[in-house]
């Protein structure tokens, strides 16, 4: 197990230099404030290893001077001379296989008490006042290491709209180029969305033409063909994304062109390479991401690992009226760094839909569907 002590002008910078320097699966032992001519904060971190470590082998030793103790805060390693060769291992004696042994056995036993502490959850060291603002934080299901954070920033939870909204950024406007591409998971509701955006386009005026590439899914050019029908908007149904090209051409005279793509799952490598064939058309197009609001965190954050391979202008959030925690609102914006351009609050076409700014997106997220009539 490696320990040391970490200093810093606040929590958030001492949080980093701990994951900077000892990895995600640190624990925080202590924290505490210090006063003086310098204050800081000085926090206590832990983290455990396999005896091989990142530079040395447990299962081979290698002949040289007498290893140096291991002290609280470094693992000295010995360095070999200069210009030397690497020396051969040596047969590993009984005595030292017995020690490697009961070595790993104290290790695992050192892994479990943090495990331990892990559950326990190490805010119990903090002042009394980021303590309430961090379980209030992740009673939201807000992200630890954003809500500290936020914990820093907000003076006390009055403040904590107000710090949120420093970090949200949404979109003062939609379809700046004249063609909109809409991705995400299967089932996120790109369709239903994009019957949403169509009716408000030409509300302001604006002719809109759809195509529709999802004909991998049961019903959804069928479903599309409903929307097109009502609105009275052209729809072009093309199943290879070469022909998208002469979908552009029929509708030239449109200002603008909503194209609805198959949802799949995101880690399926080929779905994303066809994705990419969109862009080497060679057409400006503008790419909405879809995330339903109560989708698993984890799940979300697993899909940025795909989806960022694409580029993303905004995200819209759906089935914002199914969640009952919003903290992955937050979690997902900050993840990739995009404004958030919607989020749609049920099934009515062209009602349930909104665009809100940054402090109405932190009320939300905060004060739960009440505060925003969901």
């Amino acid at each position: 197990m490696k320990i040391k002590k970490f200093q810093a002008r606040t929590f958030s910078e001492a949080l980093v230099m701990v994951k900077q320097e000892m990895g995600n699966d640190a624990v925080i032992l202590s924290s505490d404030e210090q006063s003086g001519l310098r204050p800081c904060v000085e926090v206590t971190a832990a983290v455990d290893y396999e005896p091989q470590g990142r530079q040395g082998r447990a299962n081979q030793l290698t002949p040289g001077p007498p290893a140096r103790p291991m002290t609280a805060d470094r693992t000295v390693h010995p360095a070999a001379p200069k210009g030397a060769a690497p020396s051969s291992p040596r047969p590993e004696t009984a005595a030292e296989g017995e020690s490697i042994r009961q070595l790993k056995t104290d290790i695992g036993e050192l892994k479990k008490t943090l495990a331990q502490m892990r559950d326990r959850g190490y805010e119990m060291t903090l002042p009394e006042d980021r303590r309430k603002m961090l379980a209030y934080l992740k009673k939201r299901r807000i992200d630890e290491d954003l809500a500290f954070g936020l914990c820093e920033k907000a003076g006390g939870l009055d403040d904590m709209v107000a710090a949120m909204t420093d970090h949200l950024e949404t979109c003062g406007s939609i379809g700046a180029r004249k063609a909109i591409v809409m991705i995400g998971p299967t089932g996120v509701g790109k369709t239903t969305t994009i019957a949403k955006l169509s009716a408000r386009a030409m509300k302001n005026g604006r002719k809109v033409a759809i195509i529709n590439l999802d004909t991998y899914r049961i019903g959804a050019i069928e479903q599309m063909r409903i929307y097109s029908r009502i609105m009275g908007i052209p729809l072009d149904v093309v199943s290879e994304i070469p022909d998208l090209k002469k979908s552009f051409s029929k509708f030239s005279d449109r200002d603008l062109i909503f194209i609805d793509t198959t949802g799949r799952n995101p880690r399926d490598a080929g779905y994303i390479e066809e994705l990419r064939g969109i862009y080497r058309l060679g057409v400006p197009v503008e790419t909405h991401l879809l995330m339903s609001a109560h989708s698993d965190g984890d799940f979300m954050a697993e899909s940025h690992k795909y989806y960022r391979e694409l580029p993303i202008d905004c995200i819209g959030f759906t089935k914002v009226d199914e969640a009952a925690r919003f903290g992955s609102l937050y979690n997902l914006s900050r993840l990739y760094r995009k404004p958030v351009g919607y989020i749609t609050t049920g099934q009515r076409v062209p009602q349930d839909i909104s665009f809100p700014t940054s402090e109405r997106l932190a009320g939300l997220i905060l004060k739960g569907g009440e505060y925003y009539g969901v």
